[in-house]
C-alpha cells in the first residue's frame, strides 16, 4: 500500500489552562495533550502528519480541530456524545511545571478506534503511542503495526503498566522500533535503575532523556551520552518530550540518520522551553535550522 502519511500519531488531545509564577492571577488556554503535541510537533518539523483520536462534543471540540488544521495536522476523530474534552490545569514555577489533568476521554480509546480508522494506520509510514491508554489498547496498537509492518515509535507515558517485570511486556516492547522515554520511564519499565545497563541493552531502539544532564542511547557498538543544550531563558518545559518525540521521527522520515535525528531533536526541545505553552514553542524545520546555527556559532566563538 502506498503511503500517504509520513507520521500517524494515536493519542490524546486535552485543553491547557496554565498559570505562571509571573502572575498566577492570570490562567491562560492553550491546546494540549500528548498525542496532539506529538502531532503538531512532527508536523511543524515537515512530516505529512495525521493523528487518530477521540474528541468530546463540548464547545471545545471544533477549536481543537481548528487548531490541527491550522498546523496542517490531519485530523481522523470519533466523537464520544456527551463528554467533555480532557482538561489540563498547568502551573509553572521557574520554567518547570506541575500538572493535574481532568477528564476521562483518554480512557474511552479501544480497539473499535483502531478499526475505524484502520485505513488511515495502514497508509502511514510511521505510528507514534503514549501509553496514557488502557494497556489492551496499547497492546493491541502495538501487536497491530507490527503485523502490519508499521514502524512504531512509544513514549511510556505509564511506565508501570508495560514494565517488563509482567515477562508478557518483553515479547511487546521487542516489536515497538523506537522508544522515547525519560529517565524515570525507563527504569521503572525495564525494572532497572542502571541507565547505562539498560541502553546497553537497547541498541538503536531506546533513546533516555536526562534533563539538565542531556541524553543517552546506543549506536549499536556504544553507549552515548550527549550534554544538554544549554539556553539562558527556561520559561515553560510543558511539551518539551513530546516536541523531542514528534520532532526526531519526523527527522527519520525527512532522511536523518538515527544519531542525527536525535541531535536535532534535542534542538528542538531546548528551542521550545524557552517560550511558553505546549506547543507554542514548537518549533518549525527553518527554526530550527537558525536555531541550531546559532547555538553551534555561540559555541563556536567563545
Amino acid at each position: 500500500m502506498k503511503k500517504k502519511y509520513d507520521v500517524c500519531v494515536v493519542g490524546g488531545c486535552s485543553i491547557d489552562m496554565t498559570c505562571y509564577d509571573t502572575d498566577m492571577n492570570k490562567t491562560e488556554i492553550d491546546f494540549g495533550g500528548k498525542g496532539a503535541n506529538q502531532a503538531v510537533a512532527a508536523a511543524r518539523a515537515g512530516a505529512k502528519t495525521c493523528i487518530v483520536t477521540i474528541l468530546g462534543d463540548d464547545k471545545y471540540c471544533e477549536l481543537i480541530k481548528d487548531n490541527f488544521s491550522k498546523n496542517r495536522v490531519e485530523v481522523f476523530a470519533k466523537i464520544a456524545e456527551n463528554e467533555v474534552n480532557d482538561l489540563a490545569k498547568i502551573t509553572i514555577t521557574k520554567g518547570d511545571n506541575q500538572i493535574e489533568r481532568y477528564g476521562k476521554i483518554i480512557t474511552l480509546f479501544d480497539e473499535t478506534l483502531i478499526d475505524e480508522f484502520k485505513d488511515v494506520i495502514l497508509s502511514s509510514k510511521y505510528v507514534v503511542m503514549q501509553n496514557k491508554t488502557s494497556y489492551e489498547f496499547t497492546k493491541f496498537l502495538i501487536e497491530f503495526c507490527y503485523k502490519n509492518k508499521i514502524k512504531t515509535v512509544l513514549t511510556p507515558t505509564k511506565p508501570d503498566l508495560i514494565s517488563v517485570k509482567d515477562v508478557e511486556n518483553v515479547a511487546l516492547l521487542d516489536k515497538v522500533t523506537y522508544i522515547c522515554a525519560n529517565e524515570k520511564e525507563a527504569k521503572i519499565v525495564f525494572d532497572c535503575n542502571n541507565i547505562e545497563e539498560i541502553i546497553k541493552k537497547y541498541p538503536k531502539k531506546l533513546i533516555t532523556t536526562l534533563g539538565q544532564n542531556g541524553l543517552i542511547y546506543n549506536n549499536g557498538c556504544k553507549n552515548v551520552h550527549i550534554n544538554a543544550i544549554k539556553v539562558e531563558n527556561v520559561v515553560d518545559t510543558t511539551g518539551a518530550g513530546d516536541t523531542f518525540c514528534g520532532n526526531f521521527v519526523a527527522n527519520l522520515v525527512n532522511g536523518e540518520t538515527f544519531e542525527n535525528a536525535i541531535k536535532h531533536a534535542q534542538y528542538a526541545s531546548a528551542y521550545k522551553i524557552q517560550i511558553k505553552s505546549a506547543q507554542g514553542g514548537m518549533p518549525s524545520a527553518k527554526e530550527l535550522e537558525n536555531f541550531i546555527y546559532k547555538i553551534q556559532n555561540k559555541d563556536i566563538n567563545r
